[in-house]
């Protein structure tokens, strides 16, 4: 995943709410249409530095009806199915920032801010991204799982700290995909929301703020009447969910696409340049993912956040998704606090260690990982160029594993990494 452009960087609205972090980054470019042959996925979920980062496999399961559900701050029922999911997300939490399930959907969760923010108050409701793990758990394509993430959107509202030990609390939004399409998913206050669909062969990305403006396919009942009520809305000409419950109606400089989110907008105009032009072809798997591993390490636009004590890319997740299932998906991990040291490591639901349920028993080491190099950052160590290159060699093995459709097991690679750090002494 062209690493090597990665080197010379391995080196060197009350007082309770504070804004969101200028953080997290989310991008697909769905297959078919003219894009690639399977829909790819990628997403750094940047968090308090300090804020340790595990990748978890949670098998399916079967659940005792009127059984219920812990989540992070509130018990709700729990349905009688739940598919095989693997979730990058903080330890502490039960939702994740970033996953998949065994049917081949993926997603993302990143904190957005809407004029309806008030509502939020102190009352514990799901995380954000307690809504994206149940969507993955429960949603066996894109479509489905948005339905069950806006369902519970209305049912239990949104809310309560999404920081350990604090009480910073925000609205979400999301983006959801598989392999024949993917919606961006956008919250205001503790129950509204709307939805847009990007279609085969179409790129999208959302970064912390509101992004849909009037592709709206669908939105929360009351939410055209409750705009046109606050004067956000004339309820004649379309409805622009961004201008609506972003700006109260007003045309202002913060509706156009900037900064993070046009860096990442033009990294998929690059991208469907060189469709047009022949220099990525639809199939070219190494081609896609090594694309989409240079958008997340991509530190000059603010995309890979890197921060010692601030906010950081504590974890990164790239997902191609070809037709035929999610046992021929490929799903990379980092596992580490920072993607331009780490290597992109390989999970699949068809590897016979998840099959057993043991692939990665807990967090399958990532969590050891990710405390090691976060030691590393701390201690301001470098990274020897041998194990750059050793680096190098396991995300190679990754890849062509992804391009001949083979088994990877992730927890292999991670003690693989862990090893490398012991025997360098970094």
């Amino acid at each position: 995943l062209h690493l090597g452009a990665v080197h010379a960087c391995m080196q060197a609205d009350s007082s309770r709410r504070p804004p969101p972090p200028r953080s997290c980054d989310t991008f697909v470019y769905v297959a078919g249409g003219g894009g690639p042959a399977a829909t790819v996925f990628g997403k750094n979920a940047d968090r308090p530095s300090d804020e340790a980062h595990e990748v978890m496999h949670c098998p399916a399961a079967s659940h005792a009806p009127g059984s219920m559900l812990r989540c992070t701050h509130i018990e709700i029922p729990q349905v009688e199915r739940t598919h095989a999911v693997v979730l990058s997300k903080p330890a502490w939490m039960w939702g994740c920032e970033i996953g998949a399930n065994a049917c081949g959907v993926v997603g993302g969760n990143e904190a957005v801010s809407s004029l309806l923010a008030h509502e939020l108050g102190e009352e514990p409701r799901l995380l954000g991204m307690d809504l994206l793990r149940l969507a993955l758990e429960r949603g066996a394509t894109a479509r489905a799982a948005v339905g069950h993430l806006t369902s519970l959107l209305e049912e239990h509202g949104q809310g309560g700290a999404c920081e350990e030990g604090g009480d910073w609390t925000y609205e979400n939004g999301f983006l959801l995909a598989d392999a024949g399409e993917a919606f961006v998913v956008e919250t205001a206050g503790t129950r509204h929301w709307a939805v847009e669909r990007v279609p085969p062969g179409k790129g999208r990305n959302i970064s912390n703020g509101l992004s849909i403006r009037t592709g709206v396919e669908s939105c929360s009942a009351g939410l055209k009447e409750l705009c046109v009520a606050k004067g956000w809305w004339d309820g004649e000409g379309p409805f622009d969910w961004k201008r609506s419950v972003g700006a109260g109606g007003r045309a202002h400089a913060k509706l156009d696409v900037r900064g993070r989110e046009r860096a990442g907008a033009d990294h998929l105009a690059a991208a469907a340049g060189r469709v047009s032009d022949g220099s990525l072809p639809a199939g070219d798997v190494a081609g896609w993912l090594g694309w989409m591993a240079g958008v997340l390490r991509d530190e000059e636009s603010g995309i890979c956040f890197r921060s010692t004590h601030g906010f950081m890319s504590t974890g990164s997740q790239i997902s191609w998704l070809a037709r035929g299932g999610g046992h021929t998906a490929s799903h990379f991990f980092t596992a580490a606090s920072d993607p331009l040291v780490a290597c992109y490591k390989r999970w699949t639901f068809g590897d016979p260690a998840a099959a057993a349920g043991d692939g990665l028993a807990g967090d399958g080491g990532s969590l050891a990982l990710w405390r090691r190099w976060r030691s590393i950052d701390l201690a301001g160590r470098s990274v020897p160029e041998a194990m750059r290159r050793a680096l190098l060699e396991i995300e190679a093995e990754a890849v062509s594993a992804a391009e001949r459709g083979g088994a990877s097991e992730f927890s292999g690679s991670v003690a693989r990494e862990l090893e490398l750090i012991s025997s360098f002494a970094v």
